[in-house]
């Protein structure tokens, strides 16, 4: 039964909306430019330019969001905050800054633009091919241990290059941060791969894409040799295989993937000899202790504005030693207790608990691309979530673009749950107006 609330929503102000949705889109490209290229942006329109435009995007946002009682509260405790933490830090937290309230919008657009079955084909389609391209720019500028497989066969890097991950046009991109990447799009391409899909279109477009985006991601997290993305693929599949997996064949499939990694990591252990087991251990050991001393001192530099928190991407500037450029705090939920404080994370994690609400909804319902859409989303969302638990992907990042359109995705999911695919029969006593409208997007 829809609550009062969600009852709200079905009987928005189509008006509104498409005023809203018409004035974000020059926002939202504007602001991207302007976020992906702030020197030459201020160099051209001057520094205020990115500012302006985050507020504008940040206000769009909470429009597209007035008429959703819960989501608004959530968005309005969230975005106080990070406009408090933006002023209480320094000029460079301004580049967080918009890619929070970019963020925040596109989540808004997509979920209130997408509303028939080929705008969601369509958004898929446009994640998928976004992601792809992301995925490639970071391999190409990976810096890769030496002797990592595939080493020899990476394209050549690719110079001076802003676009998707943070570091590309200064040098060399972290594994762990493309890794992350790979968390984000790839579960959406498995989704579709494994839900599959009714329409022959599909066939050849958004299944190769999918199967391709899956592949790229399969060798990158192979040769990225990033542990805590491993991990996180790890506990993933063991929850799939205690709550969700049912037929036996998949429940063995996926078994065989949780037994695997166990059984690989015994049997080196028993071919290491001592001399190379001490080196591991103490190279893990050191790893623990590294990042226990950067969660220690977030954990104070926390305890100083504990309710606020001491601004956005702030904690990099007080991590000492100071000559260490340290990107996060290597925990997720400590580092948005930095950025936003207690206040602006109880609005962040309110906003995560929603959107897997709705993800659980939208997943159940009739619409093929829907499910495939619910169900990937709110994987890359768990996800991104336990690689989180030592390491981030902090509030404004590049790659975090890809966390918020996949929340808009649930969005859109969540308000087409009821569309079902273009079948004779399907659409009841629906107008061929509705149906029309539903199934090609014609308004």
């Amino acid at each position: 039964m829809e609550t009062a609330g969600e009852q709200k929503m079905m009987t928005e102000n189509p008006k509104r909306t498409g005023a809203l949705l018409i004035a974000a889109a020059p926002v939202l490209v504007a602001g991207s430019v302007a976020w992906v290229f702030p020197s030459e942006t201020a160099a051209v329109l001057g520094h205020w330019a990115l500012p302006a435009l985050s507020l504008s995007a940040l206000f769009l946002a909470l429009g597209l969001a007035i008429e959703w009682r819960g989501l608004r509260i959530l968005l309005v405790v969230l975005a106080t905050t990070l406009v408090l933490g933006w002023n209480r830090s320094s000029a460079t937290s301004t580049s967080h800054f918009a890619g929070a309230c970019l963020g925040l919008l596109l989540m808004l657009v997509v979920g209130r633009a997408v509303d028939t079955q080929r705008r969601m084909r369509l958004a898929m389609l446009t994640f998928l091919s976004t992601g792809m391209v992301m995925l490639f720019l970071g391999l190409a500028g990976a810096s890769l241990q030496p002797g990592t497989p595939l080493v020899s066969m990476l394209p050549v890097k690719l110079p001076g290059i802003r676009l998707g991950l943070s570091g590309l046009a200064g040098g060399d991109v972290n594994p762990n941060a493309l890794a992350a990447a790979v968390l984000l799009v790839a579960p959406l391409a498995m989704s579709v791969l494994i839900l599959g899909t009714r329409e022959k279109t599909d066939w050849l477009g958004l299944l190769p894409l999918a199967f391709a985006v899956a592949a790229m991601g399969a060798v990158i997290m192979a040769i990225s040799r990033s542990r805590t993305a491993w991990i996180a693929v790890w506990l993933i599949l063991v929850g799939l295989l205690v709550r969700s997996v049912r037929s036996a064949l998949s429940r063995f499939i996926v078994g065989a993937f949780v037994a695997a990694p166990l059984f690989v990591v015994s049997t080196n252990v028993v071919f290491l000899s001592q001399e190379e087991f001490a080196v591991e251990a103490s190279h893990f050991w050191q790893t623990a202790h590294d990042r226990a001393e950067i969660m220690t001192q977030g954990l104070a530099c926390w305890r100083q504005s504990p309710w606020l928190g001491v601004g956005l991407n702030e904690f990099r500037s007080m991590y000492k030693p100071a000559d260490i450029d340290l990107a996060h705090a290597h925990n997720i939920f400590l580092q948005i207790a930095l950025d936003v404080g207690a206040v602006g994370s109880a609005a962040y994690w309110g906003l995560m608990t929603f959107l897997f609400m709705r993800a659980g909804q939208a997943a159940k319902g009739p619409s093929g691309p829907g499910r495939s859409a619910a169900a990937g989303s709110a994987i890359s969302l768990v996800a991104v979530i336990l690689f989180g638990l030592l390491d981030a992907v902090p509030l404004g990042s590049k790659i975090g673009l890809f966390q918020w359109m996949t929340s808009g995705l649930i969005l859109a999911a969540w308000r087409t749950r009821s569309v079902v695919n273009c079948l004779p029969g399907t659409h009841g006593t629906a107008s061929a107006h509705d149906v029309r409208r539903r199934c090609h997007g014609d308004g």
